[in-house]
Parts: structure tokens; sequence; C-alpha cells
């Protein structure tokens, strides 16, 4: 009964009917929400990603692994890990042109001080020219994986002489050769985020990793629990999550204003990630109110069911769809 329950999210995931689609500027299409398990002793995820050939979703859990749903029959696989400690070494062979791993000293942990040592995958994005994943792991910074997994390798753990200590989320300018990513705290660590929030910390950086030279940009400083980044579609601003000032802020990149930060949005949550969709359009995800899609306006378009949506800390629109991600679930939410 439980495979054939999955079997039902998947086709309903890709039966999308015509009449679902939003028409811009007139009122949101009704959707229908469903639940993707994640599978035995895994929770937390995060961030939701596609790859360069829409497979996917891929999601990061709590205990350092990074999955991927398959298909109904498969299910999720163990995609990578963003830690070596996560497994020994012989337990890791490749096989059909992907990684099988084995169950490690890591697996199932969730809110543990271990994640220093097994990893904490919260950002995930993927580079649509090369296939490889990037990764903001809160514990050992700025991450990348080639497009057969494996162990993440290490991009950036520092800037400025400011170890990471609570790497956040990400966006990728292709084209810009540049990675956008934050740093929630540079004195709390994840699995103490109740710290970071309760003391007002205002140690939060959003800033730049460039992808030809591997230097870093500090590009805000001073910010709230700083939280999920988005480029513009036009690439002249990036906005950043502020979580405990319940705003997000934007960056001018570009134009006569490049440099200037501002409020962009005032929410009544708590916002998390924030991802933009093909029509250059912001889904933010927040708490304990559903997400919101907003366009480069701040002009907020539709607002998601409250009552389906328990948690949300991810939203990201693939044709259509919506996944939804949530750091204390073990489940995805989908629309159809």
């Amino acid at each position: 009964m439980k495979n054939q329950v999955v079997v039902l999210f998947w086709l309903l995931s890709l039966s999308i009917p015509l009449a679902l689609a939003q028409t811009r500027g007139g009122q949101p299409p009704p959707r229908r929400y469903h639940r993707l398990p994640l599978g035995p002793n895994a929770v937390g995820p995060e961030s939701v990603a596609f790859d360069c050939q829409g497979r996917g979703p891929y999601v990061g859990v709590s205990d350092g692994r990074i999955l991927r749903w398959e298909n109904p029959q498969v299910g999720w696989t163990e995609f990578a890990v963003t830690s070596p400690y996560s497994f020994s070494y012989n337990q890791a062979e490749l096989m059909g042109g992907r990684f099988i791993f084995r169950t490690g000293r890591c697996h199932g942990l969730n809110n543990s001080p271990m994640e220093q040592y097994c990893g904490r995958p919260l950002g995930l994005k993927f580079n649509s020219t090369t296939c490889e994943l990037y990764i903001a792991d809160s514990s050992f910074g700025l991450l990348r994986v080639g497009r057969h997994g494996g162990v993440a390798v290490p991009l950036a753990n520092s800037a400025e002489g400011v170890p990471f200590r609570f790497l956040n989320a990400l966006d990728l300018d292709i084209e810009g050769g540049a990675v956008y990513f934050t740093d929630t705290s540079s004195y709390f660590n994840r699995w103490n985020f109740q710290r970071a929030m309760s003391t007002g910390d205002r140690s939060g950086r959003l800033m730049r990793y460039d992808l030809v030279t591997g230097t870093i940009t500090v590009l805000l400083r001073g910010l709230s629990f700083a939280n999920g980044v988005a480029l513009s579609k036009n690439k002249d601003f990036v906005l950043v999550a502020e979580t405990m000032t319940s705003q997000v802020t934007r960056l001018w990149l570009t134009g006569p204003r490049a440099g200037v930060s501002e409020v962009f949005l005032h929410l009544y949550g708590h916002p998390d990630n924030i991802n933009r969709n093909a029509d250059g359009d912001f889904w933010i995800a927040q708490n304990p109110y559903p997400p919101i899609k907003v366009d480069e306006y701040g002009r907020v378009l539709e607002a998601l069911s409250g009552d389906e949506i328990v948690d949300s800390s991810d939203v990201i629109e693939i044709r259509n769809t919506l996944w939804i991600g949530s750091v204390v679930q073990n489940y995805l939410v989908f629309t159809t």
C-alpha cells in the first residue's frame, strides 16, 4: 500500500493539467498538496534542488547526506555526503556510474553537535552547465560535488579571517562566475540556532565566491540571522532574508545604486529560503506563516495554504509544480 501511495504522489506531480497554468496578474490557480516521505532515518529536507537533466528532487538531510529521488520503484538513493567522517572510505563504491553508500557512524543523527563532524547540508544549487552541485554546509562551509556524487570537495571555510560557523543558503550566477551565499552567524553553530535567535545576534554576512579565482568578497555585514539568498532574473540585485527581523533585504549589484542595500519586504513571519522562478518572481518560505510569492517589486502574488503546510524552509517551482522543504519534517510537500 505504501508503494502505491508513493506512485500516486509521483504520477500526480507529473500530470499537471493545463487548467492549472497561472496567468500573471490573474488569480492564482487552485493547488492540491501531497507528501513524499523521505524514508527511514532521514529528516529535515532544508533545501530542494533538481539537476541539469531535470532529475530529482535532491535534498540534504540532518545527518550530512544528500538524497536523490529516483522513481517510485527505487525511491530515494544516497547521492553524496558533505563529510568523509560520515563513512569509512571502503564503505563507498562506484557502481553503475553512481556512488553506493553503506551505513556510517553519522547515519540518522539530528540536531546534534556531531554536525561538526558529520556535516549538515542546507543550501543546494546545481550548475546548469557543468551539472556540479554547490552546497552550503553549516559546518564544512562552501562545498562542491560532481555530477556522480560522492564526497563533497571544500571550496571555502572562512572569509576575512573569520571562520564560517553557520553557512546557510546560496544562489549561483553561472554567467557571472559567482556564488552568492550567507553565513547566519559568526559566533553560533547551527545546532545552537536558538541561542543566536534569543541573543539578537547580528553577525550574519552575505558573501560572493568567485568561481575562477576562488576569492571571497563580503558584501553585507551585521545581518540578523542571515538566511535565504536569491539573485534577480537580470542579476542586477540580490535578496537576502534576515530571519529575526522578519524582513528581506535587497543589495543592488549593478546600475546607479550598485552597492546600496535597502529593505525589500517586511513580513509577518520569519523568512527562510528564497528562490526565483522562471518568470523572475520569488518564492519566500516563512514561519509560522505559509510561503508567499512576490514579484521583483515586493508585491505579493500568491500565498500557499497554511492548513496544508505545517512548516516550510524552502519553495522551488519546477514546471508549475511547487516543491516545499522543511528543516524539521521527514517528507517533502509538492503541489499539483
